[in-house]
């Protein structure tokens, strides 16, 4: 049915196959040639609103370049090495000159392209990237906690470990029968009925909410969290006061009122001395301005994830992507053409 639909119901036949629409571009270093395998390139879709990301697709990855007004790809290239995405856009260099904002996430490699492919671009970083940074940085405060319980269980399996095999040294010198013991790891109950590592395990979802969305199961797990774990819950009061700064609310604010509140956030995160935090902080302050940017009209890469998402959704529909041409023909057809 596949080769039905592509050999006889689709353009794709007609139209010579995918490899008439390839823009692969080829490098010449020396003797040596490279060519960049550029399935989509279509320069009437850039704007002056632009996004960057990268994605997985079958072993390969590749760089997605898509238009924030439209959500039509411009450039897919099987690329994520700076110099080869450079030849790449060179191609498209006039169209790249109308690009006035640009959104990225925090990779070297996007930060390095914006800045000599798209000079007169404003960088953004990208929202989401600084939420999900943020909130593994608060999972990984609980998870660093879990696995001190971890520890302690293992420690203790392995003192039992050792008490047998002395009691069977010593029933070996006596003459005794040796009777094999089962380990038995006796926890302690807290007041809302679980273990540590029960709550330490089931807490994690109530950790991503505000506290007003917490359910009422939620509340008390989140109480006998708290009391047990204080640390937990500074890194929580900082994650949702992070959060609080960059929501919409704060877009077109005045840059100086922004800074005092970060600034604010930043002290009170040294205070903490919370290293899962004291880390993220650093990732802030190292791309501060970029992030800062999202508050003059509250861009995000919302249109490049969401391209990537159904991208995803069109290989998971279609059992993978072996068939490559065919595959890159079909989002070529969806998600960059101007027709569509």
């Amino acid at each position: 049915m596949h080769r039905w639909y592509r050999d006889v119901l689709s353009d794709y036949a007609k139209d010579g196959g995918a490899s008439v629409h390839r823009h692969d571009v080829k490098i010449q270093n020396g003797k040596k040639e490279t060519v960049i395998e550029v399935p989509i390139m279509r320069k009437e879709n850039f704007g002056s609103a632009m996004a960057i990301d990268e994605k997985h697709i079958g072993e390969d990855f590749y760089t997605v370049v898509s238009n924030r007004d439209t959500g039509k790809i411009a450039v897919l290239c099987k690329s994520v090495v700076f110099s080869e995405i450079k030849h790449v856009l060179q191609q498209c260099q006039a169209q790249a000159e109308v690009v006035k904002s640009i959104t990225r996430d925090f990779s070297s490699l996007f930060e390095k392209v914006c800045a000599e492919l798209f000079p007169g671009a404003i960088q953004t970083g990208d929202k989401f990237h600084v939420v999900h940074h943020l909130m593994e940085a608060h999972q990984s405060v609980r998870i660093r906690y879990r696995q001190k319980e971890l520890d302690k269980q293992r420690k203790a399996h392995q003192e039992f470990k050792k008490s047998e095999q002395l009691r069977l040294a010593e029933c070996e010198r006596t003459g005794e029968r040796f009777k094999p013991g089962k380990f038995h790891y006796q926890e302690e109950r807290l007041e809302n009925g679980e273990t540590p590592l029960e709550i330490l395990a089931r807490s994690r979802y109530l950790l991503f909410k505000y506290a007003d969305q917490w359910t009422r199961s939620q509340q008390k797990r989140a109480t006998t969290l708290f009391n047990h774990y204080p640390e937990i819950q500074q890194a929580y009061a900082l994650s949702c006061q992070f959060r609080d700064w960059l929501s919409k609310k704060n877009i077109g604010k005045q840059y100086l009122e922004i800074d005092k509140q970060l600034h604010q956030w930043y002290e009170n995160v040294e205070n903490t001395d919370i290293d899962e935090l004291l880390n993220f902080k650093h990732l802030v302050e190292t791309h501060e301005e970029i992030i800062c940017n999202y508050f003059i009209k509250g861009e995000t890469n919302a249109i490049a994830e969401a391209i990537n998402n159904k991208i995803q959704k069109f290989i998971s529909s279609n059992q993978g992507a072996r068939d490559r041409d065919f595959f890159f023909f079909r989002i070529a057809n969806y998600y960059s053409s101007t027709s569509k």
